[in-house]
């Protein structure tokens, strides 16, 4: 049986309707539970009180069905909701029913014996069945619309990217609504959740978040609903632009905690263990970090109009120091800098800002006061949430709320971490984001905290300075004393207290050696990757637009192995015509001056549509119209592409290359639409590059099998390691269920890769890799001894790469790779790889380097 909980802002409008609806209940027992009114009786809602009506509910065996009355009440059964037990979750759902009339239908179902859908069902469709007869209109009859009817548009989409509707995509999604007049909500069906405002970061962050493979609902009501509609539903479907990004890595189990030890001379000591969050060794004093704070006098305000304007300035204030703070990081990393993006939108959020304003004008309260209640209130709601990223959220408020308070009272910005005495490991139950940003980063050596996960911000801008950090720790971590000596393992997630000195000179040993290979690395970036016996390949880049080409150039690539051109394609209505992207290609190939440029034609489809073109939908779009075949069947996109590319050549070491790749036949069709291409620009009498090297991805079985069959049509290949993966071993990359399944290193997919380059050589055409893989430190001396001739990776990967291979001769890679070929898992090839990783760094090889660069000179 099913009970009913009314929540409403007043005791008595509570009690009335649970009376008025029970009289319809027939004389079945159905209960019919009030949650009205704050604990002393007056307008509000109070989160003990919806508690105690909902356990009462379910400790009876029932199931519940909530309805209230505004959206304050409903965010506060929402944090009922998230509070509960899965198994008593499972059995609640909270309606936008009309609260009379659907309670009244509501209870006459139940009644009659109606599970929980059904009763919802009934609540919902209230206000239809009894509001119209009452307007002298019979429901039987069709009803005309208004000449002037608000437009609708409504459409379920399935979330797409491995990351899902959190961080920055929900941002992303957030900001593209607020483009539109319409009124949008956005909902996350898989979840039971109800609709919430998609222009609010605050409501999208909290109720609207969705995690890949979930299913979610966009209404649009207003003039410009169509088009709002079509945008986001494009937006989605693209992956929010992470399609190509790598899956965000789980968290590990945490490893035991090991208990500190006091030893005889009284001193703290011992072991901890925790999540290892960012790599390298820091040996030093412990440094406690506790954050100031601000004590939040409450008083009653004589002018609400100067208070709210007060909270504005001081809004206002926040969101420029957030600006610059965010500019400041954009200098090193503009994707870490987007951390920040999410606190300056919830200080534009028009839910929280109301919510502020509605507290001072209802209370005559401060505006420190309003700050200091709203945004605990929010951090709770967070901080009940049961995933890494609500936590993250979490840390977000919190550090928006701290900051604000501390312009509201006056007082002085002052971080301890930017005003270090002598180099220290921080320990701190957690840090902010602001906090992690403005340390001294010559003084810091090492973070050690209790809260944070591997994406935590904590995690993420250690990695990004190379500040070794240990997250996830016990808490009795923050009782260790200042300045007492630790050691921290940034990879095993290891923190010796007060270790003695013989474990203190083999960290020192471990550290120095690190220090000193990375200088080397860096030092080195520009050198070119030859062997110790004289055998050079190239290292290149995969990049997306003209920052990532500087990037690429500073890191020391000697070429872009894959420009994806989606950047100029995704997040806009009409497609970009041959003219921008002719200026988009040319400027990245100035940038690359005679380094060469592979530019992968349009690698989009059903799985991230466009707009603007009117594609079917498809059941299976990773297996369906996308990459070559779409680009092939429209050519009204591929020859505008085509001409840019060519026109973008001249003077230039530009090539192109073409992705998806399945059969002879498409690379045929490609080659001829190349050529239309040439005879067109011919005829207009616009300059192009008449001799263009043409290549394609091998990333499915079906090319790599015929990889002879194709090598003598094109100059060369470039093996989309990825792709091919998830191809070779059926298993979507991005599905977490699979991910011990997903391994580039499985026998299979190496050994198909092998197959690739050793077909190609027989046609002397070079091969590539552009997928994770060309940037894995433990893969490169396999690939390097199977014969792979170009490397393609992330910039940042480029110096190290390049290293390894000068530390290895291409004989040693000759049996790296034979032994790891015999290998029957990718388990033990992982294992094998790694320690021959351990075994080349750990060699002192430099002087070989060096003998082998002044040969090749």
């Amino acid at each position: 049986m099913v009970g009913i909980v009314i929540v409403a802002h007043s005791e008595q409008l509570a009690a009335g309707v649970c009376e008025v609806a029970l009289q319809m209940a027939g004389g079945v027992s159905v209960p019919v539970l009030p949650a009205g009114g704050t604990e002393d009786g007056r307008l509000g809602t109070s989160f003990e009180k919806v508690q105690d009506a909902l356990d009462r509910v379910l400790e009876q065996g029932y199931d519940a069905l909530v309805l209230a009355d505004l959206g304050s009440a409903v965010m506060v059964t929402q944090m009922v909701l998230e509070t509960l037990l899965p198994e008593w979750r499972e059995r609640v759902r909270l309606t936008s029913a009309p609260l009379v009339e659907g309670a009244i239908a509501a209870v006459v179902a139940a009644a009659g014996g109606g599970d929980l859908e059904n009763v919802r069902q009934a609540a919902e469709q209230a206000l239809t069945v009894s509001k119209i007869p009452e307007l002298g209109v019979s429901p039987s009859l069709p009803i005309e619309m208004p000449e002037k009817a608000i437009l609708e548009e409504i459409v379920d989409l399935i979330v797409p990217n491995p990351t899902g509707l959190h961080a920055r995509p929900a941002a992303l999604f957030v900001q593209t609504a607020m483009r539109f007049q319409a009124d949008i909500t956005v909902q996350n069906l898989s979840q039971g959740r109800l609709p919430v405002n998609a222009k609010s970061m605050m409501e999208v962050a909290s109720g609207g978040t969705a995690w890949q493979g979930e299913r979610i609902r966009i209404v649009a009501r207003g003039k410009d609903a169509r088009e709002a509609i079509r945008t986001l539903q494009a937006l989605v479907e693209s992956g929010f632009g992470e399609m190509e990004e790598a899956p965000p890595v789980p968290s590990p189990l945490r490893q035991p905690e090991q208990v500190l030890l006091q030893p005889a001379e009284g001193k703290v000591g011992g072991q901890l263990r925790g999540i290892p969050a960012s790599s390298g060794i820091a040996i030093a004093p412990v440094f406690q970090y506790r954050p100031l704070t601000w004590h939040v006098e409450h008083r009653t305000v004589g002018s609400v109009g100067a208070e709210i304007t007060r909270l504005q300035k001081a809004l206002e204030q926040a969101r420029q120091e957030l600006l610059a703070l965010q500019q400041e990081i954009a200098l090193q990393d503009t994707q870490t800098a987007r951390i920040f993006e999410f606190q300056r939108m919830m200080l534009e959020d028009p839910v929280l800002t109301n919510m502020l304003e509605k507290r001072i004008r209802q209370q005559f309260s401060n505006a420190e006061a309003a700050v200091e209640a709203v945004f605990k209130e929010w951090i709770a709601r967070f901080e009940r949430g049961d995933s890494e990223l609500s936590q993250l959220r979490a840390a977000d408020v919190q550090d928006v709320y701290q900051r604000l308070t501390r312009i509201l009272v006056g007082a002085e910005e002052i971080n301890l971490l930017r005003t270090l005495p002598h180099p220290v490991v921080v320990v701190a139950k957690d840090l902010t984001p602001s906090d992690t940003a403005c340390l001294d980063r010559e003084k810091v050596k090492g973070i050690c905290t209790v809260g944070g996960g591997l994406t935590s911000h904590i995690a993420i801008l250690a990695r990004m300075w190379g500040i070794p950090a240990v997250v996830g720790l016990s808490e009795q971590v923050l009782e260790i004393p200042d300045g007492t000596m630790v050691a921290i393992d940034g990879e095993s997630g290891l923190v010796e207290v007060n270790p003695p000195q013989e474990i203190l000179r083999h960290y020192e040993e471990r550290r120095v050696q690190r220090t000193s290979l990375a200088a080397v690395v860096l030092s080195q970036a520009h050198w070119p990757a030859i062997t110790l016996d004289g055998h050079r390949v190239e290292v290149f880049a995969n990049i997306g637009d003209v920052a990532s080409a500087r990037e690429a150039v500073d890191s020391g690539a000697e070429g872009v192995g894959l420009l994806r051109t989606e950047f100029l394609f995704v997040n806009r209505t009409a497609m970009p015509d041959e003219e921008e992207q002719y200026r988009a290609y040319r400027a990245i190939a100035n940038v690359l001056d005679r380094r060469p440029l592979i530019i992968r034609t349009l690698d989009i489809g059903g799985d991230k549509p466009l707009p603007y073109l009117k594609l079917l939908p498809e059941a299976n779009p990773f297996l369906g119209m996308r990459a070559i075949r779409l680009s092939l069947n429209h050519p009204d996109l591929f020859q505008p592409q085509l001409r840019a590319i060519l026109r973008a050549g001249v003077g230039r070491n530009v090539l192109v290359m073409f992705p998806m790749i399945s059969t002879r036949d498409e690379v045929l069709r490609a080659l001829e639409a190349l050529e239309q291409a040439k005879r067109d620009l011919e005829q207009a009498g616009i300059p192009y590059t008449r001799e263009i090297p043409v290549g394609i991805m091998v990333e499915t079985p079906a090319a790599a099998i015929a990889a002879d069959l194709l090598a003598p049509l094109v100059d060369f290949f470039s093996i989309g390691s990825n792709d091919l993966t998830q191809y070779v071993l059926a298993c979507d990359r991005g599905n977490d269920q699979l991910r011990s399944l997903y391994q580039p290193l499985d026998p299979a997919v190496i050994r198909m890769i092998q197959h690739v380059i050793e077909a190609a050589h027989q046609y002397g055409k070079k091969v590539g890799l552009c997928g994770e893989l060309a940037g894995e430190p433990m893969a490169i001396p396999l690939l390097l001894g199977m014969g792979l001739d170009e490397f393609s990776m992330t910039p940042a990967a480029i110096p190290y790469a390049k290293w390894l291979i000068r530390a290895l001769s291409l004989t040693e890679a000759r049996e790296i790779a034979r032994q790891a070929l015999l290998l029957p898992s990718a388990a033990e090839t992982t294992r094998y790889l790694k320690e021959v990783l351990q075994v080349v760094q750990e060699a002192d090889r430099s002087s070989s380097q060096s003998y082998a660069m002044e040969r090749a000179d």
